[in-house]
């Protein structure tokens, strides 16, 4: 080899990875600040060396792929524990700003003392960390799976066929093949989208789509088995699905959730707990709906509800009979539905939200959506994920009897509906129409009409109107001529408003790199297929620089929820001497918080436990009540009378002391015998 051509060479080695850093596209995750586990974890002790004692870092678990799983305890530590919140973060590890929602509530709290004298912060910032540092991974994909390793496919390989990056971008995205058989074809509108071709309308696919990969195991399938594994926020206990590839072997399988699940059991003070990720209760509440495992064709009715509602108990009824038999009971406006009749009576595994927890439930939504019209948000978004089976949200609510909230901190917006200006023209009236009278019309009104029938943009109402003029051209002639072509698109066939909306955000936010433009190239089993499609994480993953102003718009919201908690304590203490050293004590005890002490669900379930108070003194005899009275529930601003009488055989003092770990606890005292 020449010299130069040596010097060439090794130019090319030395510049070669610099040019292609350069050709290739930028991500939506390469010029921003979030933060990848290992700083995660760095950024929670630092919160907690800042704190001055107020934080300690607890290890909750260690990841399949090895990274310690840290939470925050936050607030002033007593023989005592205060009631306290528990907020996770990022579960499914798919949202990076779920993680950095958490991080910063931990901050504020740490940051003034006031937010955690009266209650404790139990804070998990990122529950998933295998998972999330996919985001931060080449090439870029998203999958909610842990490292643990699962066989997918159930063949006799494991994490055998994952995606490939085929033309290098560093981007997993999808590839589109012209095949025969084809299910999708281009909307029309915008070519880049693809929608189902809708064979009901004579409409013929040309596509078939896959991800971006290769068929590494050979069995015929793309990209079916990649490497992990469990889907953290799928894995918990309440309606978990079995032989799903992503909940895990059985609820609790796999050390986080599993881990959470006990240290929440082990802190029974916890109440209320928050989930940051891809659900939103405040948005959309706990949904019902759901039909349990009973035999809705023979229903008994237990005795004292059937004779309070006059049903025969020595019978079974359908769920049908009883709905109907239900239905004339209820108030106005208000539907029975088979989840209501089911929790009413008790039938199986609780699966649906209770009714009593809806109130309440509802109304701080409309609190919250109240909130950010203050705040100036009038933009409609699209609505969050549903709560998946064996998520924490669900467990968390069903299981542990608290008032159960979560967040997405951002989504995308639905697009502003155009005004569609009506013409006030039919094919009809069009048919009909003298030449002067289409004239008088104008353009706009020809204009819209044009628009509203789909015509083709060369198609303006100046040539039409010119065309009609001139006497080239009848109206009773463009209205035939309007009948022949396509009718205007329906909405399906505009292609999925979420991926509208995306594109849109991508093309105007963030300068395209929320998609990757359809490029060819030959594979190596399918032949020609073009490769593109969206970047994982533009639809739930705001710019970074957005971060700092949603957290400042939601994280507040928080602070304004936890004051809603229950709050337990004596408002009156009296005893009533009755003569002969007989007393009549009487306490009231008043809930003055909003939410009900604890929910329905938690009444239902018998968890947490009650409320006890103890009334104390020397040489008491208690001839009616008991020392230690237990106070199973209290609704949210109501008050309730306890009573004991007691015998004292000289003057004294009684210590009334209520005591709950999820409530507080409170004490009065009262003299008795003068």
């Amino acid at each position: 080899m020449s010299k130069k051509g040596s010097l060439r060479s090794r130019w090319l080695y030395l510049f070669f990875p610099i040019l292609l850093a350069l050709m290739l596209p930028v991500t939506v995750n390469s010029q921003d600040n979030y933060s990848n586990p290992a700083r995660v974890n760095q950024r929670i002790y630092q919160i907690s060396q800042k704190s001055g004692g107020l934080v300690q870092v607890r290890k909750l678990a260690v990841s399949p792929g090895g990274t310690d799983i840290l939470l925050m305890e936050i607030g002033k530590k007593g023989d005592v524990p205060n009631p306290a919140v528990l907020v996770v973060g990022n579960l499914s590890g798919i949202s990076p700003v779920a993680t950095e929602a958490a991080l910063s509530l931990a901050e504020r709290i740490a940051s003034d003392p006031k937010l955690c004298s009266e209650i404790s912060w139990y804070v998990l910032p990122m529950g998933n960390p295998d998972a999330y540092s996919r985001y931060f991974a080449t090439p870029l994909y998203m999958d909610p799976g842990n490292f643990t390793p699962h066989n997918d496919d159930m063949d006799d390989r494991t994490d055998e066929d994952g995606f490939n990056d085929l033309d290098g971008n560093g981007i997993i995205t999808m590839m589109r093949v012209k095949s025969p058989d084809g299910l999708w074809i281009p909307v029309a509108s915008e070519p880049r989208l693809m929608r189902r071709a809708d064979a009901s309308k004579g409409e013929k696919g040309i596509y078939k789509i896959y991800t971006e990969g290769i068929d590494d195991d050979g069995d015929g399938q793309y990209n079916e088995d990649g490497a992990g594994g469990t889907d953290v926020n799928a894995n918990f206990p309440h309606l978990f699905k079995y032989f799903d590839p992503k909940s895990g072997f059985f609820p609790g399988s796999v050390t986080e959730a599993r881990e959470l699940i006990k240290y929440s059991f082990d802190h029974p003070e916890i109440a209320m707990a928050f989930s940051f990720g891809q659900t939103n209760f405040l948005l959309v509440p706990l949904k019902g709906g759901r039909k349990g495992s009973v035999d809705f064709d023979n229903i008994s009715i237990p005795e004292e509800i059937g004779k309070a509602m006059g049903f025969d108990v020595s019978r079974t009824y359908t769920m049908q009979e009883i709905m109907e038999a239900v239905q004339p009971m209820l108030p106005p406006g208000m539907t029975i539905d088979e989840g209501m009749v089911a929790s009413y009576l008790g039938l199986g595994a609780v699966v649906n939200p209770m009714q009593e927890d809806l109130v309440f439930y509802n109304k701080i939504s409309g609190e919250y959506k109240d909130y950010l019209k203050g705040k100036g948000v009038s933009e409609e978004r699209f609505d969050p994920e549903d709560a998946k089976e064996g998520s924490f949200e669900m467990w968390a609510y069903y299981h542990l009897g608290v008032p159960v909230f979560s967040m997405d901190m951002w989504a995308l917006n639905k697009p502003k509906e155009e005004k569609k200006e009506s013409g006030g023209i039919t094919l009809e009236s069009l048919e009909k129409m003298t030449r002067d009278e289409f004239v008088s019309l104008g353009e706009d009104k020809v204009s819209a009409f044009l628009k509203e029938r789909g015509a083709p943009a060369q198609y303006t109402a100046k040539m039409i109107m010119g065309l009609i003029s001139s006497g080239q051209a009848t109206p009773a002639q463009m209205a035939g001529m309007m009948k022949q072509m396509p009718a205007p698109p329906s909405d399906e066939q505009k292609g999925d408003p979420k991926e509208l909306a995306r594109l849109a955000f991508s093309d105007s936010k963030i300068e395209g790199k929320g998609f990757v433009n359809w490029k060819p190239y030959h594979h190596p089993t399918l032949g020609e297929v073009e490769i593109g499609g969206f970047v994982p994480f533009s639809d739930n993953t705001p710019p970074y620089p957005m971060v700092d102003s949603l957290l400042n718009l939601h994280l507040p919201f928080v602070f304004d929820l936890v004051k809603k908690l229950p709050k337990l304590q004596i408002i009156d203490a009296k005893a009533i001497d009755k003569g002969s050293g007989v007393y009549q004590v009487e306490v009231w005890i008043e809930n003055k918080g909003y939410l009900p002490f604890p929910t329905a669900m938690g009444k239902r379930n018998k968890i947490p436990a009650p409320a006890v108070i103890t009334v104390e003194g020397t040489g008491i005899e208690f001839l009616s009540g008991i020392k230690r009275t237990p106070l199973h529930d209290l609704a949210g601003n109501k008050s309730v009378k306890l009573t004991w009488l007691v015998k004292a055989g000289r003057k004294g003092t009684l210590s009334i002391n209520l005591m709950s770990k999820q409530a507080g606890s409170d004490s009065k005292q009262i003299n008795i015998g003068g």
